[in-house]
């Protein structure tokens, strides 16, 4: 169940050196140097988070172990973390990045290329017809009702709403 971990910082976001490198292979291999942007994007990501989260815990440490060493070596140890976990893709920053750099690379169709596959659209303004609203009178004919009205009575009209009660 050994799981081995590369501990060389090679592929660290902080080597001028590997962003040297870095910039070569894009001129040779761009979607490798974009799998390797956002793999290093993805673990500064992860130690901003972790440093972060630190800083929120920082008023539960406890004040007699704590030192600016102690400090450092946390820095180093969650650079080093947050290497290893884009390295692996844990979070799966590094690939949605590469997803979306890919995406926009490709061309999009154009408004009107677009409007002829849809075909005919909606107007904007459609012509509106007006609608013939019912007078009292027509109600009480009962002319724009499928049955005639047959109320008598104001009282017999408020009889369905007050539970039967005259």
């Amino acid at each position: 169940m050994s799981n081995s971990v590369n501990t060389s910082s090679s592929g660290s976001y902080m080597d001028f050196a590997g962003l040297g490198e870095l910039r070569g292979k894009a001129q040779q291999n761009q979607d490798k140097a974009l799998k390797e942007s956002a793999q290093q994007f993805e673990g500064l990501f992860i130690q901003m988070m972790m440093k972060s989260m630190r800083e929120a815990n920082a008023p539960m440490k406890d004040e007699d172990n704590h030192s600016q060493a102690m400090e450092t070596f946390e820095g180093m140890f969650d650079k080093e973390v947050s290497l290893q976990m884009s390295k692996r893709g844990s979070m799966g920053v590094g690939a949605f990045m590469e997803r979306a750099v890919n995406q926009q690379g490709t061309p999009q169709p154009s408004t009107e290329a677009l409007l002829k596959a849809r075909g005919k659209g909606m107007p904007l303004n459609p012509k509106q017809e007006p609608v013939a609203l019912p007078t009292a009178a027509d109600l009480a004919k009962g002319i724009f009702m499928d049955k005639p009205a047959r109320i008598k009575s104001l009282q017999e009209f408020k009889m369905p709403f007050s539970g039967g009660v005259k």
